[in-house]
């Protein structure tokens, strides 16, 4: 009964975290309406604009991108509904959303605790858990980073403070979730993407991230293993004993309910004491137009010179979602002026300028809210800047391979 019960809920979990990721991690839902223009005559007239702009394919290959992309979003009927919401009321909704997504993130991970489903799922995970010797406990939380990091990261942060898993292995394991969750969304854009560009760029495009993403957690996981672990650093001591006691207390009637909400209220009351006030700063500064302000000025403060000219247009397109600049570096493609390898090159680099303005808007408030304030924004930041790291590393392999 326990197992039916903790397979139902996960699977609840994993629908709703899924519709809250596409709406945080992939808002760049809304920016696919491709209403405005651009113009592709000069690339070099583009610092002068100080908007970000929506793209409007101009040729064959953006308009079959944006054809294949309306073709992926048909009958999403209820995103559309949230995207026509006032702001405020929008952004209560999907502070809801987010509160309801992290609490059963919570509960789901002390319910498989306590019924006994961990050592099921962690199998799974063995390869992850094994390369870190990281605890089993957090198996589960790395299989469900491909729904939700969200949810993810509840889980492990319910479990540490369980006394399950110890400090380094909650931090160790949030990077990884953070890596991982980037592997749920990058299918969606492989279609559209290799139906416009052609299977070879696009190959060479998903290769990259998708070796960056596999890099940052192999060494990710050898660094906790084999410094400090080695070390103690983060080690501290697990609450052997309190585990025993709940598997014990399982054996009394009406025991499991109460053994789990026992577990999951204090780390229930802290996660949500912090994602407030966060989430409502957040949208403070994007109602006030300061993600837009970032948007904008980004790109011109990293300017790549060994790019062709164009990038001035296709990187600012990009800040709003990575089909806008797709489609700004399909129109340039259309009129001869770069090729497919010099557009994949452009996206790569400009995903390493504009995806931190994304993260910073929406997952900061998650980050906080699970880990705590200081220690939320340090790996929300260093997060981010080991992917761009690891992501600039293999872009410069791509290139050298083209030339």
């Amino acid at each position: 009964m326990r197992l039916s019960i903790s397979i139902v809920l996960l699977s609840l979990v994993m629908w709703t975290g899924n519709c809250v990721a596409k709406d945080s991690l992939g808002t760049s839902a809304d920016t696919e309406q491709l209403k405005v223009a651009s113009s592709t005559s000069d690339a070099n007239k583009a610092d002068k604009s100080s908007r970000v702009k929506r793209v409007r394919p101009e040729g064959e290959t953006g308009k079959t991108l944006a054809e294949e992309r309306r073709k992926g979003s048909d009958g999403d009927s209820y995103r559309s509904w949230k995207r026509r919401l006032p702001f405020w009321p929008r952004k209560g909704f999907l502070l809801f959303e987010l509160m309801v997504v992290i609490s059963i993130g919570v509960l789901i991970g002390q319910i498989l605790e306590v019924s006994g489903c961990v050592k099921m799922l962690s199998w799974v995970a063995m390869p992850i858990t094994g390369l870190g010797k990281l605890s089993h406990h957090a198996g589960p939380a790395f299989l469900m980073a491909f729904q939700s990091g969200a949810v993810a990261n509840s889980m492990l942060v319910s479990q540490r403070d369980s006394g399950q898993i110890c400090n380094r292995e909650l931090y160790t394991a949030v990077y990884v979730v953070s890596a991982l969750s980037l592997f749920a969304h990058l299918p969606t854009f492989v279609v559209p993407i290799g139906v416009a560009f052609g299977w070879e760029a696009t190959i060479a495009l998903f290769g990259v991230r998708f070796s960056a993403i596999a890099i940052q957690i192999i060494l990710t996981l050898l660094l906790s293993r084999l410094v400090f672990r080695r070390f103690g650093i983060g080690e501290g001591l697990r609450v052997s004993e309190q585990i025993t006691e709940v598997r014990t207390s399982r054996r009394k009637q009406g025991a499991f309910w109460q053994t789990v909400w026992k577990r999951s209220k204090k780390t229930l009351q802290r996660l949500l004491f912090y994602l407030v006030p966060t989430f409502a700063a957040m949208a403070t500064l994007e109602y006030y137009g300061a993600f837009k302000w970032l948007a904008a000025t980004m790109p011109q403060l990293f300017t790549f010179d060994f790019l062709p000219p164009e990038s001035l247009m296709v990187i600012p397109a990009q800040a709003l979602s990575l089909y806008n600049g797709a489609i700004a570096a399909a129109n340039f493609i259309d009129a001869g002026a770069i090729t497919t390898h010099q557009a994949v090159i452009i996206i790569l680099f400009g995903s390493m300028v504009t995806a931190p303005v994304r993260t910073l808007r929406h997952a900061l408030p998650t980050y906080v809210a699970v880990l705590g304030a200081r220690p939320g924004m340090i790996m929300a930041v260093s997060a981010q800047v080991f992917r761009m790291f690891f992501l600039f590393l293999c872009t410069c392999v791509l290139m050298l391979y083209w030339l």
